[in-house]
């Protein structure tokens, strides 16, 4: 069951979304601003967003590419037409996918079971490095790489937002959700253990995961030499 962030400036169409969601287990959050969504991403754990593409004052668009700077849940932006354009700006902003009003519960259902899978079965491979979330899997040039749980998952956070920031704050709440006891300096710690298991085994991990001052890390697409 998903934890799903709901924005619409129309009451009817949040109480619609959580008719079709609601009845299938999953807990809804339902905003209507941008601006609240913001605060709830920044507090609240969220497995995936359905985001009105027209809002007063931040528009879909602006909020999508405001979550990407703080999170990596998927995104599915809700839209008033049925074009490729808007499939496009979708994805140039960082979501994962559309629908088009009006909504039928089918498909939208379908969509985000698809994406919540998805996010179930990551698997990447990045210059050697092989990751392997449901398998619990990794390795460089077929020789596997010991992890530790934690260790494991900040692989995958950083390997499913190459070129993203990732806050420490960020981190901690999609590892742990609301622990107020984990410190986000606790991120470091793991972080620099994943470091050293990698920069062992070969991996060049210097060269791709880079330490934002004040901020977090940000898994680079391309070396910092290239």
């Amino acid at each position: 069951m998903a934890r799903i962030l709901i924005v619409d400036d129309e009451q009817r169409m949040l109480q619609l979304m959580k008719l079709y969601l609601a009845p299938y287990g999953h807990t809804c959050h339902l905003v209507d601003s941008a601006e609240k969504a913001l605060e709830i991403v920044k507090t609240v754990p969220i497995d995936i967003a359905l985001l009105d593409v027209m809002m007063p004052e931040m528009d879909g668009w602006t909020l999508c590419e405001n979550i990407r700077r703080i999170a990596d849940f998927p995104i599915i932006m809700v839209t008033a037409r049925n074009q490729m354009e808007d499939v496009v700006r979708g994805r140039t902003v960082g979501a994962d996918d559309y629908v088009a009003k009006p909504i039928h519960e089918g498909e939208l259902l379908g969509r985000i079971e698809l994406l919540i899978g998805r996010e179930k079965r990551e698997q990447y491979i990045f210059h050697g490095l092989h990751y392997d979330a449901a398998g619990y899997d990794c390795s460089f040039n077929e020789q596997k790489i010991l992890l530790t749980k934690t260790e494991f998952q900040l692989l995958g956070k950083l390997l499913g937002s190459v070129n993203g920031i990732l806050s420490r704050e960020q981190l901690v709440r999609s590892l742990w959700g609301d622990d107020q006891s984990i410190e986000p300096r606790t991120i470091d710690s793991h972080m620099r253990h994943l470091r050293e298991k990698l920069r062992r085994s070969g991996f060049p991990i210097d060269q791709y995961l880079e330490t934002v001052r004040g901020v977090g890390y940000r898994w680079l697409e391309q070396s910092k030499d290239s």
